[in-house]
């Protein structure tokens, strides 16, 4: 009778323990600010959006060593946003207009990523 008090008093600590070790995720996380919360902001300033005529093209491709780097491990998407935020640096703008995207993929290794967009800048502050 003994024993079977201490086998149940064992595995009632046992479900105990392993229900308080649980962990919390809020949400995903992402290091792009592409992927960010909304957020709103008010403010009294008002801007235009000069948006270039001419697009531009930003790839990165595995052929090079930082750009297998870069790709090593991504998904489409992740490789799609990593493509525009880099575009944007590279050509200074605020954002890429109505951007599209071409890849070349082998499975589900990513092995180019290209985007193409119209780059925009804000002017006139009112």
């Amino acid at each position: 009778m003994r024993i079977k008090t201490l086998v149940v008093l064992f595995a009632l600590i046992c479900a105990i323990l392993i229900s308080s070790c649980g962990s919390s995720r809020s949400g995903a996380h992402s290091n792009n600010a592409y992927n960010a919360p909304k957020t709103s902001i008010k403010s009294i300033n008002e801007y235009d959006l000069n948006v270039s005529s001419e697009g531009v093209t930003y790839t990165i491709d595995i052929s090079t060593p930082e750009g297998r780097a870069k790709l090593n491990g991504l998904s489409v998407k992740e490789a799609e946003d990593l493509a525009l935020t880099e575009a944007v640096i590279k050509y200074g703008c605020a954002m890429l207009v109505n951007p599209q995207y071409t890849n070349l993929t082998k499975g589900k290794k990513v092995l180019r990523i290209t985007v193409y967009g119209f780059p925009a800048k804000y002017k006139n502050s009112k």
